[in-house]
């Protein structure tokens, strides 16, 4: 976990200059401090591990979606990735904590509190960061101090059911935050489901070659799969599954026309894990094989 935040987050000067000190890692979770003046890389991924930052002193400005952002500490700022973050720098007199989890352990945490704050998720994901309050910030520095008194014990037999509790309450802490700032906001459900789609069939468009699975673009979402294509059923009258399948079958169909790729190429091409498995699928949705479809075109 912690090379992964280095590899994707950290600038290699900073490194260099001593301004990251680890102060605890495991294969769950990595807590690193950071201080000073450009300590982020400038431009960063369109998708990471769960990663948030809790900005303890100085500043932190980046670009997102075209909007420039500067924020001040105190502050929390969870690097939710629907649009790439980029121009990211940090202050001189700039010290925070970067936590990134691994994926797996993050949504199992957030699954028991998620239906809380459900409402405000999608809303939240595209300006997510909070100040923090005097009591709040407090309360952060304790969770920290735990989590990493908990990840540095490799003889604590439940550390991980520890690690789950203490940043399920670390999350409650941020979301109580938020509450506070959009309690006297009132969001239209439908157009706020229809905005949640728009974006969904775009995510599907640029995505569906890599991602199959409802449950990767119910994540980018914010929503549950569940949801998601219950939405979808009532709005297109299809399930998320069936608009992810015709955009890939429409991708499917393309590579196929062209003599130029085998059906072994296209298998790799479309992320499938085999030409069986996309064989399969073409059948599923076509009712003919790929080698018929390809035949048919010549």
């Amino acid at each position: 976990m912690k090379k992964c935040i280095i590899s994707q987050w950290i600038n290699n000067e900073a490194i260099l200059k001593k301004q990251v000190e680890e102060l605890a890692a495991n294969d769950k979770m990595a807590i690193l401090k950071l201080k000073g003046e450009n300590v982020l890389c400038s431009n960063q991924l369109e998708e990471s591990h769960p990663a948030f930052l809790f900005l303890a002193k100085g500043k932190l400005s980046f670009k997102v979606n075209g909007d420039y952002i500067e924020i001040h500490a105190p502050a929390h700022i969870d690097f939710i990735l629907i649009h790439p973050w980029s121009n990211m720098k940090t202050s001189k007199d700039f010290e925070g904590y970067f936590i990134m989890t691994e994926q797996s352990f993050f949504v199992r945490t957030s699954e028991s509190i998620r239906s809380k704050f459900v409402g405000l998720i999608y809303q939240y994901a595209h300006r997510p960061f909070v100040s923090l309050n005097e009591q709040a910030v407090q309360r952060v520095h304790l969770f920290i101090d735990m989590l990493t008194n908990i990840i540095t014990q490799p003889e604590y037999h439940f550390r991980y059911e520890a690690m789950e509790n203490m940043l399920r309450m670390f999350q409650l802490e941020v979301w109580n935050t938020v509450f506070s700032l959009y309690k006297n906001e009132t969001t239209d459900e439908q157009h706020l489901w229809s905005d949640i789609l728009s974006h969904f069939l775009h995510l599907v468009r640029t995505n569906c070659r890599f991602h199959h699975d409802v449950k990767w673009y119910a994540n980018q979402l914010c929503v549950s799969s569940d949801a998601l294509s219950a939405k979808a059923r009532r709005m297109y009258e299809k399930s998320a599954s069936q608009i992810i399948d015709e955009y890939l079958l429409i991708g499917a169909k393309a590579y196929l026309q062209n003599p130029a790729h085998s059906i072994q190429n296209v298998a790799e091409l479309l992320s499938f894990s085999d030409q069986a498995a996309f064989c399969k699928f073409f059948k599923r949705c076509c009712g003919i094989s790929p080698s018929e479809f390809k035949k048919g075109k010549q």
